[in-house]
């Protein structure tokens, strides 16, 4: 009896002593042969697959629970064989990752990463690949070693501090897309391998907050910049903010379109605030579906520039807003847009020998958009898009905007209704005499209704304009107020026989303005909301029928 109760000590002590001492040996072996065990799991997936792994201090640390993994100063960089323009390359550094409760089990026999939590410093990930169209299409060529991807990557906790990223072209090798100071605190993350094989899933998270002070997207051969600053997100609140948002040009409006042969808009776009509330996190991150109750997008100020000395490209159609919704390439809901303190200015220069080129804007712009979404399900129950905007027109006329686009119309069915309120017509000059050479010397407006129906094709309605006083003048060839006997001529003639100087007339007769405009299919919605009612603008002063219109 004593016997076997030694024997059993004995074997006690002996597997008390191994449990002590595995982890030693385990911990021996592995900061032993480290840097080749943790560069082999980053080296086996697709994506690194080819390059080589350099670290500074690397310590493993394992007990039954799990293994720690701290790294300091790794850069993951292109091997060798990596070179070709056509493959993706990557270099990848951090000051520090911490890795907390990796499962072997799960790595050698499951193919799988499972960590408890992990920590991440001052990450700079740089990637140069192929054309982006190109590697859409799947052309581009795989790396030369393949790698073998993970069934799943997971992590109960994720913390990044400072992370930054840059994409560049691999044939240019200019910057397609960067992000600046990324901080990220997620729970319950997880990536698997159908996330990686679903082109519109992103990852599984049960939450995650973070900002991110920069992001950069180049486009346009790199001569234009949309650029977001001061971005935070959190699915708990299911809210995004983006406190400036801006489309920038590299170059001027004139060595902008001088470097095309047929006419092209110059933009710019600045000062705007975006706020999303009410997003779905995990339908975006699942479905890729992007929904949101409010969207406040507030200070834009947006310019338009375009030089008729150019030649028209009639080829091309821009799509009408039914279009654009049906071709996007995700499913949107927004269901309500608010628009506040909105500035947009339009200049054109005319194919004349004007020595300026015409300007109107549009100011202190505010309102909503509702039904913004080409979901089926949304649109069974409401097809239509509701457009309802203030604002003011070149400083002085109050707008007062109702558009409604059937979004479901095989037509793109629309309704325009609205009202402009009193203003001092010479200020429409900066807008009138370069294309005219005509300046309106007095008048004032006094308000102007518009009740129109239209669609892809041809609109009608109806324009009430009420104004006083009205009188022009014609300008000499240097668009000079030199009024010599012929202009003077000319325009008394115009100002007696053929425009009345006032709506209604002294009798108290309304003349209500006809429209009538058929849609010229290269032209962009706007210029098209604009001669629609700036027909019944001009079937008021010329007492033209809307069967007058349709003949010319």
């Amino acid at each position: 009896m004593k016997k076997t109760l030694i024997i059993s000590l004995v074997i006690a002590g002996g597997i008390f002593a191994l449990f002590k001492l595995l982890p030693l040996f385990v911990n021996s072996y592995l900061n032993q042969n480290a840097e080749r065990i943790v560069s082999n799991m980053i080296t086996r997936t697709n994506d690194f697959a080819g390059h080589e792994v350099q670290f500074g201090n690397i310590h493993l640390d394992y007990d039954y629970r799990g293994t720690f993994l701290k790294m300091e100063s790794v850069d993951i960089s292109p091997g060798q064989d990596l070179d070709a323009d056509n493959q993706i390359r990557f270099h990848l550094s951090f000051e520090e990752a911490s890795l907390t409760g990796f499962q072997w089990i799960d790595f050698l026999f499951f193919n799988s990463i499972q960590l408890d939590s992990a920590y991440i410093e001052k990450v700079v990930l740089e990637t140069v690949t192929p054309d982006l169209e190109e590697m859409q299409e799947g052309q581009t060529a795989t790396n030369p070693k393949e790698g073998k991807d993970y069934r799943l990557i997971g992590l109960n906790h994720l913390r990044v501090n400072g992370a930054s990223f840059e994409n560049r072209d691999s044939q240019t090798d200019s910057t397609r897309l960067s992000m600046t100071d990324l901080f990220v605190f997620a729970d319950g993350f997880s990536l698997s391998k159908e996330d990686k094989e679903n082109p519109d899933a992103l990852f599984s998270v049960e939450s995650i907050e973070g900002y991110l002070a920069e992001t950069q997207l180049h486009v346009n051969n790199a001569i234009n910049v949309i650029q977001a600053r001061d971005i935070s997100f959190n699915t708990t609140d299911r809210r995004m903010i983006v406190e400036q948002v801006s489309y920038k040009n590299k170059l001027d409006k004139y060595e902008f379109v001088n470097r095309y042969e047929k006419e092209t808009n110059w933009m710019e776009l600045s000062n705007a605030r975006l706020q999303l509330d009410g997003m779905d996190f995990q339908s975006y991150f699942r479905e890729g579906l992007i929904s949101v109750d409010t969207m406040r997008l507030d200070g834009l100020e947006l310019e338009v520039f375009r030089d008729k000395r150019k030649v028209e490209d009639t080829s091309r159609r821009p799509k009408m807003i039914h279009e654009i919704l049906e071709e996007l390439p995700r499913q949107v809901r927004l269901q309500t847009i608010s628009l506040a303190e909105i500035t947009i200015t339009y200049e054109e220069r005319p194919d004349t020998k004007a020595l300026s080129a015409g300007k109107i804007y549009f100011d202190q712009v505010s309102g909503e958009i509702n039904g913004f979404t080409n979901m089926a399900e949304a649109l069974s129950k409401n097809d239509t898009l509701q457009v309802s905007a203030k604002g003011r027109l070149m400083g002085q006329g109050l707008i007062d905007l109702q558009a409604n686009h059937l979004i479901s119309s095989d037509k793109g069915t629309f309704f325009l209704k609205g009202k402009i309120g009193q203003m001092d017509l010479p200020t429409l000059n900066d807008m009138i005499m370069p294309a005219t050479r005509v300046a309106l010397k007095s008048g004032r407006l006094n308000d102007l209704f518009f009740n129109i129906t239209a669609n892809d094709t041809e609109g009608t309605g109806e324009v009430i304009p009420k104004y006083e006083d009205l009188e022009i003048e014609i300008l000499d060839k240097n668009y000079q107020n030199n009024q010599n006997v012929l202009r003077k001529i000319g325009a008394f003639l115009a100002n007696k026989l053929v425009i009345p100087s006032q709506n209604p007339n002294k009798s108290d007769n309304l003349s209500k303005g006809p429209v009538y405009f058929e849609r010229e299919q290269h032209k962009f919605i706007f210029h098209y909301w604009w001669n629609l009612v700036l027909s019944g603008l001009k079937s008021t002063i010329t007492g033209q029928t809307e069967e007058d219109m349709r003949e010319q």
